[in-house]
């Protein structure tokens, strides 16, 4: 390395336990030598892999902070011609500089008296700064599915428990595709489906450079306890939106442990199987996303449990939660 570079490494460190991920230390490091002035425009950053072996960390992991500093605009890369700080950058003022560094001491200060680790402090900062209101309405996430009704429902409880802007698309609108459907997943941030279409989904939206993440959708606790209480050999007729969806709701309850009844499956879309087969049911299981069509059906003494299949997992809401942290991290 050059005198200068070597002094521009030398004002980097990796800490191996920190909360942050080895490049999202880089990248931020390099970030503030960049906005503070200290790496000044046209400055040349070091080779990746003189700077990985000088931090004694992997060369990939450099290459992929040198790839999000050229995404934000910090870095230019060039294939033999090495890495270099953009002309034009933003720095701070030195006043600025100095304020924001007294203040920033003053916080870390205060944190200490209340029992915070400076290690801990910034992860909080970073953590509090990420999730801010604004930032989430920026993000944006797509719900696939094959109905229309599923795919509001699931892209309604998304919005509603992570707090970005969701938008709900058809599969067969990604299978054509419509421009529509393209532009939505081109947007988003993330693409959410049931564990049920994950395969053709993922297969859709990687070749626009797009993460798809399956969603685990049960019914309540309490509903499932009812429908374990129902006496072997009751007959019970089991109603979803389609087909398709009929024999997902049979797996879930048979991986809940309800396998002592012989369900009747009828498929919502099919007027004609809930007109002549649903009466003799003694009981009548339906989805939340078709109870409402169900429901005028029902005679006098035939027992009527939803199951609300619109609500979302606790562990695929933090899962989302997680993965568009990670997107925003290497935006």
């Amino acid at each position: 390395m050059s005198k200068r570079l070597q002094e521009a490494a030398l004002d980097l460190q990796i800490e191996a336990r920190s909360h942050f991920p080895v490049h999202v230390q880089l990248v931020e490091q390099i970030r503030f030598l960049i906005v503070t002035g200290e790496l000044k425009p046209g400055a040349r950053l070091p080779a990746a892999r003189d700077l990985a072996a000088y931090l004694r960390i992997n060369r990939n992991t450099v290459l992929r902070a040198y790839n999000q500093l050229a995404r934000k605009g910090l870095i230019l890369s060039r294939r033999g011609r090495g890495s270099s700080v953009v002309e034009g950058c933003q720095v701070l003022k030195g006043s600025s500089i100095v304020d924001l560094g007294h203040l920033i001491d003053d916080v870390i200060e205060r944190a200490a008296e209340l029992g915070v680790s400076p290690q801990d402090f910034a992860a909080m900062a970073y953590a509090r700064a990420r999730h801010r209101p604004e930032v989430k309405a920026k993000r944006r996430l797509v719900v696939v599915e094959c109905e229309t009704s599923i795919a509001t429902a699931l892209a309604q409880g998304l919005e509603r428990e992570v707090g970005s802007r969701t938008r709900a698309v058809l599969l067969e609108d990604l299978r054509r595709p419509t421009p529509e459907a393209r532009a939505d997943v081109v947007e988003a941030d993330l693409v959410a489906t049931t564990f049920f279409h994950i395969q053709e989904v993922r297969r859709l939206v990687e070749p626009l450079g797009k993460k798809a993440v399956a969603l685990v959708v049960k019914p309540h606790l309490e509903q499932l306890v009812r429908v374990a209480a129902i006496p072997p050999g009751t007959s019970v007729a089991l109603v979803c939106v389609n087909q398709s969806r009929v024999e997902e709701m049979e797996r879930s309850l048979e991986e809940a442990g309800i396998r002592q009844l012989a369900f009747t499956c009828i498929p919502a879309d099919d007027p004609r199987a809930i007109a002549v087969e649903m009466p003799d049911a003694s009981v009548v299981v339906a989805s939340s996303l078709v109870s409402e069509v169900v429901r005028p059906h029902i005679r006098a003494g035939q027992e009527f449990i939803v199951l609300d299949y619109g609500s979302l997992d606790a562990a695929a809401v933090e899962m989302v939660r997680t993965m568009l942290t990670e997107v925003e991290v290497a935006a």
